[in-house]
């Protein structure tokens, strides 16, 4: 039925009304209020579910789920069979099947997660937690994917505006959680629901809806309905119910903002969101009551889409003459780049417009800068800062065409419109450049780090959780939407990329999922959207805004992508080499004076948090249950396991003979063509008790009183007394920085300084050197513990664990071997979790770790064979 665009308005301004009533009367009052309006919604359904951003489902009696379509006010079916379901974060519900199985929606099908589930809860900030068979509560971790257990038993689960539940017991009582403690509540209740106004909605035991009164400490009754089975409540507060029969009764539609027409030649209206409209046309199909039969994880067909706002286009037009794209590259470049589709510019075009902000248009070409970084941004003025492999702070000088030192260490990096880096720190610290000095964002705990061209400032953290600055530059608000690596368009519009690698654009509620994976994202000035994708190739989102096309890197593989002004990218490859397709014009003359005056550092204080990487593209991820590659050393006596900052792999050991003495010490070398250790040619001049190899492949080797580097060929280049004691251990850190431990003093030797120094008053025994410096401890105790900047922790904070080996990645991963008391264990530190997770079907007691995370053991009580946890 069509209704007259009065005749709506005056029925939308009446729901509104009713609504006001019922919430003043229910939570205000705490007495019996007048029947609010009710409405029969098209359908029926055993369950329902609405989150905080007004995202509705159903249950219908066969099973079928459906989303609630806001604008067209009628169901979508979806795929599957079901018995209960929850509106999550992102269009993405949960449900439980018939058999217990617990599914979570990933955009194309269902995602089987656990089993023996009697029900699931979720909110919009991807909290999920679900209700075994057996009464056992457990909340989800996405990055672990595995559940964590929550003392408390329940039968149904809502979460309140704090993702803390509140839940219906088995035997029917009701409990609230408050992070803390569980608090009994009176009444006894079949289902229960809550929403973003912390309404608390129940079905009681007799059938009747409730909503909770915290003044009065009860249960208000909401009158009007009767013999209610499932319960739901709408972001105002306003309740839904499922009553006999399946039929489905509402207080309040969920409308979105849309555009009515009257007549022809009118100007449209638009309608509130959060009103009430007439009763929908469109009705879910009714089906006799029956258990849904059990559900296949295969893929299934999605559910059919809603179009999408259109998308503005970015402005296309040649780059501006002060903009001037790169030299020519030469001949050894390749073919040109395929030229993807543009739109031509707008007419409307003015000389106010920001130059930075037109797309140069034609294909993109890229010169090999012939210099290295491990990462890279770009901001709006053309500033292009970097991070080498030790995580120092580089910029980069169109006159001296090379990256130049800047003051700071940092994990991740961004710059702001004004050509100031930010970034944040291996410890998970905020940082910002004033153009003065580093100063940290208190209280502000990141994972990744981008900034738009309109000077929004937004950060993730290692949940995926999505955060923007306040305009005081005080802290950072959570806002909807989730990912591990964010960029910022030059409206302020995050977009991300997933745990699962896919990209989406979160410009509203929920984000919108693009058929894209990717493991790096980067958007310019004027809009242009770069990605690495999770094939290693540059792409380059289309003219549609919704499909990305290839951009070609001939004879390079791309790793990580930045977006300058006009669009022009640059590239860190594989190689870590930089590319650019542009240098871009900018006064430089006080970049050395800013640089050298720079006070404060970004060491920071205060709290820590994780610094994570998508999955290694390399297809090694960690599981607690790894299978390895064994290979034999030959080795008599085992002394080193070492993994060169370029990824070879080496022991040092001695090797068997018919010699009554004791054989010199051979170092070998591990070939990943034959698969074999072989003996080197390397040979210090004495018998070192520590080996370690650096980024540019010097050896150095460690003994009581003396430690010795050796060229790539194995010429001794320099000596370095240092003092006298048991040589305990030895690493190198990414950007050249030499660790010892000398009896149980930590000593360090400075990139371009001759001499060891002592790095602080702490007792330590063994010690590792991560990502951008992280440093991690064995003390004199074995405990192991983390460096904050200015004391070292032990990890986990307030636990001690003992390890007798660690090693650190350049990806920021951490391992131990732990003695268990009746086996060594290999463990793997999860910084999210902050605690260290098991490798279950392992022993070892010697370790190292590659670039993309992966382990290389030995367990030397057993045998001298080396291990490489596989793919």
């Amino acid at each position: 039925m069509i209704w007259p665009y009065g005749k709506h308005l005056l029925l939308l301004l009446c729901l509104v009304t009713g609504v006001s009533q019922l919430s003043g009367l229910a939570r205000a009052q705490g007495s019996p209020a007048e029947a609010p309006q009710w409405h029969r919604l098209p359908g029926t359904a055993v369950d329902i579910s609405i989150n905080s951003e007004g995202q509705a489902y159903a249950v219908a009696p066969d099973g079928t789920p459906w989303r609630w379509d806001a604008l067209e006010q009628r169901w979508r079916r979806m795929s599957g069979r079901f018995v209960r379901i929850t509106a999550a974060e992102a269009n993405r519900p949960w449900a439980v099947g018939a058999d217990g199985v617990v599914f979570r929606y990933n955009g194309l099908w269902w995602e089987n997660k656990d089993t023996d589930v009697a029900d699931v809860a979720a909110d919009a900030l991807g909290n999920v937690y679900i209700a075994k068979v057996s009464g056992e509560i457990k909340k989800w971790n996405p990055l672990r994917s595995e559940w964590r257990p929550l003392e408390g038993t329940a039968r149904r689960l809502a979460l309140d505006r704090a993702g803390h539940p509140w839940v219906v017991t088995g035997n029917g009582r009701i409990r609230a959680f408050d992070g803390k403690t569980w608090t009994d509540l009176p009444g006894l209740a079949l289902d229960i629901a809550a929403n973003g106004d912390d309404t608390v909605v129940i079905a009681d035991a007799e059938g009747e809806l409730r909503i909770w009164n915290a003044a009065e400490n009860r249960w208000a009754l909401v009158p009007g309905i009767h013999k209610v089975s499932a319960v739901a409540a709408a972001p105002d507060g306003g309740p839904w119910a499922v009553v006999e029969g399946g039929v489905i009764m509402a207080t309040t539609l969920l409308v979105v903002e849309e555009r009515i027409k009257t007549k022809e030649g009118l100007a449209p209206q638009a309608v509130a969101p959060q009103a009430q409209a007439p009763q929908a046309s469109a009705p879910v199909d009714s089906a006799p009551l029956a258990v849904a039969s059990a559900l296949q994880a295969a893929p299934a067909t999605p559910e059919t889409p809603t179009a999408p706002p259109a998308q503005a286009q970015p402005l296309m037009a040649p780059a501006p003459t002060a903009r001037s794209p790169a030299a020519a590259p030469p001949a050894a470049t390749g073919t040109k780049a395929a030229k993807p589709a543009t739109v031509e510019p707008d007419s409307g075009l003015t000389a106010s417009t920001d130059p930075t902000a037109i797309t140069a248009k034609g294909p993109i070409t890229f010169v090999n800068t012939r210099k290295t970084a491990s990462d890279l941004a770009i901001g709006k003025d053309g500033s292009v800062f970097g991070l080498d492999a030790g995580g120092n702070v580089l910029r980069w000088s169109n006159a001296r065409r090379r990256f130049e030192g800047f003051p700071g260490t940092l994990a991740r990096i961004a710059v702001d419109p004004g050509g100031n880096p930010w970034g944040i720190s291996t410890l998970g610290r905020v940082f910002r450049h004033t153009g003065e000095l580093w100063k940290q964002i208190p209280n502000a705990i990141g994972s990744d780090i981008a900034i738009g061209g309109d000077g929004t400032v937004m950060i993730t953290d290692a949940t995926g959780g999505l955060y923007r600055l306040d305009a005081a530059m005080t802290r950072f608000e959570r806002i909807p939407g989730q990912g591990l690596l964010v960029a910022v368009a030059p409206d302020g519009t995050p977009w991300t990329i997933r745990s699962d690698s896919l990209v989406q654009r979160c410009g509203g509620s929920p984000c919108r999922v693009l058929p894209q994976k990717a493991t790096s994202i980067a958007i310019g000035p004027d809009g242009s959207v770069y990605v690495v994708s999770d094939r290693s190739r540059l792409m380059r989102l289309g003219a549609d805004g919704e499909t990305f096309e290839m951009v070609q890197t001939p004879g390079h593989t791309p790793l990580r992508v930045a977006v300058g002004p006009n669009g022009y990218p640059w590239l860190v490859t594989s190689a870590e080499l930089v590319l650019a397709s542009a240098f871009f014009e900018r006064d430089e003359a006080q970049d050395r004076a800013v640089a050298a005056g720079t006070a404060g550092d970004t060491t920071g204080s205060g709290g820590t948090g994780a610094v994570v990487n998508l999955p290694s593209s390399t297809g090694f991820t960690f599981s607690k249950n790894m299978k390895f590659d064994s290979y034999s050393t030959g080795l008599t006596n085992f002394s080193s396991l070492i993994v060169g900052r370029n990824d070879e792999i080496y022991v040092y050991g001695e090797k068997g003979g018919q010699q009554q003495q004791l054989p010199p010490k051979v170092l070998l070398h591990f070939n990943n063509k034959t698969k074999a250790f072989e003996e080197t040619l390397i040979s210090f001049p004495t018998d070192v008790e520590q080996i370690g190899v650096d980024g540019n492949d010097n050896f150095w080797g460690f003994k009581s009183g003396t430690v010795y580097k050796l060229n790539s060929k194995g010429t001794l280049s320099k000596t370095y007394s240092v003092v006298s004691g048991s040589a305990n251990s030895l690493s190198i850190g990414a950007d050249g920085k030499v660790h010892i431990v000398v009896g149980s003093t930590l000593y360090l030797l400075k990139t371009g300084t001759n001499a060891f120094t002592k790095f602080s008053n702490d007792d330590v025994k063994k010690v590792a050197v991560g990502r951008a410096g992280d440093l991690w401890i064995l003390d004199d105790n074995n405990i192991v513990q983390q460096y904050t900047g200015t004391k070292f922790e032990n990890r986990p904070l307030g636990q001690s664990i003992e390890g007798s080996a660690i090693a650190a990645g350049t990806d920021g991963t951490i391992y131990i071997t732990h003695w268990n008391g009746s086996k060594m264990q290999l463990r793997k530190w999860n910084a999210t979790n902050k605690s260290f997770d098991t490798v279950n079907n392992e022993e070892a007691d010697k370790v190292g770790v590659d670039s993309s995370g992966r382990p290389w053991i030995a367990y030397t009580s057993m045998n001298n064979d080396v291990k490489r946890a596989k793919d």
